[in-house]
């Protein structure tokens, strides 16, 4: 039988001498795996389409529940991405979030969305790259049912004080008086995640959170999932952020 899909490459994995296993995410199949043959041969036609992060419309056969790419049609190959480390290390943790929070087979429109338009975005110089992974970061947690709650702000009308903590049952943060158990969390950390969710937030109070942010939803993901995220434990260690 013969699938034609729109999908994302989030790994590549070599296979024999010149084939490979895609993990594709589809926005109609959800997470799979794919054969493709011969790309690692000197000007295959198809070698695009084993590239991470393409986005294309492939052509999969289909058999006892195994797929294999006969084609695909380029939308995206998001080249870019290439060119710069911090942007490129971006959009593998992006990668690497998908692989850890998707079931096999399960469809996640929303998360599919959210997961392209981050790489629209780390594509373009002009967009914040710790920003727009952040902002993608939220939305996958909240698709898969592990959302984090950034409503304290109106729970206390805008002044949320300089005492934070971080409830890693619930992923809610919280003041000191109303947590006896958690983790301390920075203002700034807390800022910068509402700035990426979209909501209101002072920006005087976003530096030097970036990295804080990122440190947070490394360990709550992480407590989520049981997945070691090795990318983003990387990318912390390289984005630079001036902190003065």
């Amino acid at each position: 039988m013969e699938i034609k899909t729109e999908a994302v490459v989030l790994q590549t994995v070599d296979y024999k001498d010149n084939d490979k296993l895609l993990t594709l995410f589809s926005p109609a199949l959800g997470k799979i795996t794919a054969g493709i043959r011969g790309v690692k041969k000197p000007k295959a036609k198809l070698a695009f389409a084993a590239q991470p992060f393409c986005f294309a419309e492939y052509v999969l056969a289909e058999k006892s529940g195994r797929y294999t790419v006969t084609s695909a049609y380029l939308h995206e190959s998001f080249f870019s991405l290439r060119t710069d480390l911090v942007r490129f290390y971006s959009a593998c943790v992006a990668a690497e979030v998908c692989l850890a929070i998707l079931p096999e087979n399960e469809v996640y429109d929303g998360l599919f969305i959210g997961y392209i338009e981050c790489l629209k975005a780390l594509s373009l110089a002009e967009e914040d790259a710790c920003d727009a992974l952040i902002g993608f970061i939220l939305i996958a947690l909240r698709e898969s049912g592990y959302p984090i709650d950034l409503g304290l702000w109106e729970e206390c009308d805008g002044d949320v004080g300089d005492r934070l903590w971080f409830d890693f049952s619930d992923g809610r943060f919280t003041t000191f008086e109303r947590l006896a158990q958690g983790e301390r969390a920075s203002v700034c950390t807390y800022q910068v995640l509402r700035k990426c969710a979209g909501l209101t937030f002072r920006e005087a109070e976003t530096k030097g959170g970036r990295k804080r942010a990122l440190r947070l939803l490394r360990a709550y993901l992480a407590e989520k999932t049981d997945a070691p995220f090795e990318n983003l434990g990387e990318l912390i260690r390289l984005y630079e952020e001036d902190d003065a």
